[in-house]
């Protein structure tokens, strides 16, 4: 990526950002996902494996225009492919524990 680039829309100089993904409990770099999106009942977007890239912004100060790009090379997606199956599994952990809470208040009632 160059250090600095020119707008394309107003001729005025650009500086590098990128934009927030906003997480229950945190905060990321957005990624470009190869593929069309797959819908997940657990975590929202299946990425099962996909190549992904972080994306860096450019923002122009004078006419605010953004400009984004696939930064760096695609991984493998596998720290991705961790962490949907540790939400899947922490899912299952609270829904067990909810049904075994539900059946000890039927069980006390009846």
């Amino acid at each position: 990526m160059p250090q600095s680039k020119q707008c394309p829309k107003c001729a005025s100089s650009m500086g590098e950002g990128f934009v927030l993904d906003k997480t229950y409990g945190g905060a990321g770099v957005s990624l470009w996902v190869e593929g069309a999106p797959v819908k997940s009942f657990w975590t929202g977007i299946s990425l099962g494996g996909r190549a992904r890239s972080q994306i860096a912004t450019w923002r122009c100060g004078r006419c605010g225009f953004l400009e984004s790009y696939a930064a760096g090379a695609a991984d493998d997606g596998a720290e991705a492919q961790k962490q949907e199956a540790r939400v899947v599994l922490f899912a299952a952990v609270v829904l067990a524990f909810v049904l075994a809470l539900v059946a000890g208040v039927l069980a006390a009632r009846g």
